[in-house]
């Protein structure tokens, strides 16, 4: 035996122990050391809408306060913007013979929304190519974010797709092996839009709170003033009950910090051994804060979470860099809460529009279906094998037997999911690597005929079948670069077990193959080939 087939002998050893140590099942990878999909090992299947007028309405929120305080600060103290419907606001507050003017002002930054007088009022509404751009990137946010929330649960392999085009407000949501659906679809439904603000304050007075909307805007004289909203404040005794309105807070419309000025953000637990959620405020948002602490010393200022007060503290001196959210948290919420911040917040809310969960059952089911599917495809072509081509069949066999080896190493060391097409893949690389032989042997037959040795035949099939190989299996493997580039998450799996059925078929055929006939024929004395 030369030294070069014992190093080509070595070699593949080696390669069959780093596979076998690869593929070993481990805990919570009970199947070839791979995660399992939704198909095989149950999970949950969400159909999402993203309500975009919600997005829609925000703009016109936003642009109606900037207007507003555009408004007040060139001299019309009086000057109130709000929103009437999803698209249009309202400019009251004007003295009449100062109209014009105040619609001057307002055409100097929202030429295209048109804004027009109406009696005694300014009104403006959104173009429609700017509703459909907030529209349009509302979904592309709440994908987004959606993705970085599941990322950060941990879920194995999810599939996270928009639905409808270009122009469809929908997200598919695949989650193989979640354990709690409920928390995950909790933490994806969750807005999570933080805002710090300012409570109210009118020439020293207050803050005004009381123990319903009118009852504060009583306390204002009758009129909530410009730049200002009521809402409500949320509170729990107990942490394992639902949080109730407990009261409601005058605040200021514009927020010194929102979620997006966050750096990172944690569970951690209080002094009084309360749960809340510490935050870290990115550089600029931390001057700017800094300054407004600075500013209100002995104010409330409002931590508002979608909407709801979760608490107000007084701002005791100067704060720069960390903060801290509390609330009555449990664990989860904690956790959950923290988790969202750090992956933004959504532009709109979501709806759920389907759920079903697969149970793991039918995953068995399609396992073991699979699996025999496997098993009888591998037994059919290993009797072809050998009855067709005798003893060099077996030669065919053990290739195969390590190519099937190989691919489930490989993907399980690349962490890919094994799909129900995954297990398809895994039935076709069985054709696929034995077709490689296919045309091996019948070149090397061809050579026997044309009366060369044994040698001669193995030399001159190996290298004429060679180029053939190559041919066929590289268009195989462009066509599955097309199907992984451009195909869901089922297909993916699918080609990506095509893929790298492809590529192992080839070292197993051409180079295990040739290995394992000089073997042979160095241990014989008297060279022969059943073949």
């Amino acid at each position: 035996m030369s030294a070069t087939l014992k190093w080509r002998l070595i070699l593949i050893a080696a390669v069959v122990v780093v596979a076998l140590f690869q593929a070993w099942p481990r805990p919570g990878k009970p199947i070839l050391n791979m995660h399992l999909g939704l198909d095989l090992r149950g999970g949950s299947h969400l159909l999402l809408e993203v309500v975009t007028d919600d997005a829609v309405k925000a703009e016109t929120d936003l642009t109606a306060t900037r207007t507003g305080e555009r408004l007040r600060d060139a001299g019309f103290p009086d000057a109130r913007a709000a929103s009437t419907s999803t698209t249009e606001f309202e400019v009251s507050g004007i003295p009449a013979d100062r109209l014009q003017e105040a619609l001057s002002v307002i055409q100097e930054e929202l030429a295209r929304w048109k804004p027009h007088i109406e009696g005694d009022v300014i009104k403006a509404s959104m173009p429609p190519r700017e509703e459909e751009a907030a529209r349009e990137q509302a979904v592309l946010q709440a994908l987004t974010t959606i993705t970085n929330r599941i990322d950060q649960f941990g879920v194995a392999e999810p599939v996270i797709q928009r639905v409808g085009g270009g122009e469809g407000n929908r997200i598919l949501l695949q989650l193989p092996g979640v354990e709690d659906p409920a928390r995950v679809k909790r933490s994806i439904q969750t807005q999570a839009r933080l805002e710090l603000r300012l409570a109210y304050y009118k020439d020293g007075d207050g803050p005004f709170r009381g123990e319903s909307p009118e009852d504060v805007l009583a306390q204002l004289g009758g009129t909530l003033p410009p730049g200002v909203e009521i809402l409500p404040a949320v509170k729990r005794e107990d942490p394992s009950a639902p949080p109730v309105i407990d009261s409601y807070w005058a605040v200021e419309k514009t927020a010194v910090i929102t979620g997006n000025d966050l750096q990172s953000a944690f569970r951690q637990t209080t002094r009084w051994g309360e749960n809340a959620v510490g935050f870290r405020l990115k550089v600029a948002a931390a001057d700017r804060f800094a300054r407004f602490t600075r500013k209100n010393i002995d104010r409330i200022m409002p931590i508002i979470l979608d909407g709801k007060i979760l608490s107000a503290p007084v701002i005791r001196s100067e704060i720069s860099v960390n903060g801290q959210i509390s609330g009555a948290f449990t664990y989860e919420e904690a956790e959950d809460l923290a988790r969202n911040l750090r992956a933004g917040a959504l532009p709109a809310r979501v709806r759920t529009i389907e759920e079903r969960t697969v149970g793991p059952s039918l995953g068995r089911d399609s396992i073991i279906a699979g699996a025999r599917a496997i098993v009888l495809g591998f037994l059919l072509v290993v009797g072809f094998m050998l009855v067709y081509y005798k003893r060099a069949g077996l030669n065919a066999v053990i290739a195969l037997v390590l190519n099937l080896l190989l691919v489930a190493a490989l993907m399980s060391a690349l962490d890919a999911t094994l799909t129900l097409p995954g297990i398809a893949g895994f039935i076709l690389t069985v054709g696929m690597a034995v077709d490689a032989n296919v045309l091996i042997f019948e070149r090397i037959r061809e050579e026997l005929r044309s009366g060369k040795t044994i040698k001669g035949a193995l030399d001159g099939g190996f290298s004429k079948a060679l180029s053939a190989i190559i041919d066929a299996n590289v268009t195989t493997l462009i066509a599955a670069v097309f199907l992984f580039n451009y195909g869901t998450g089922p297909v993916k799996g699918f080609a990506a077990t095509l893929s790298i059925g492809i590529v192992a078929s080839m070292f197993t055929a051409i180079f295990v193959s040739r290995t394992l006939f000089d073997w042979s024929l160095s241990r014989q004395t008297t060279p022969r080939l059943s073949i």
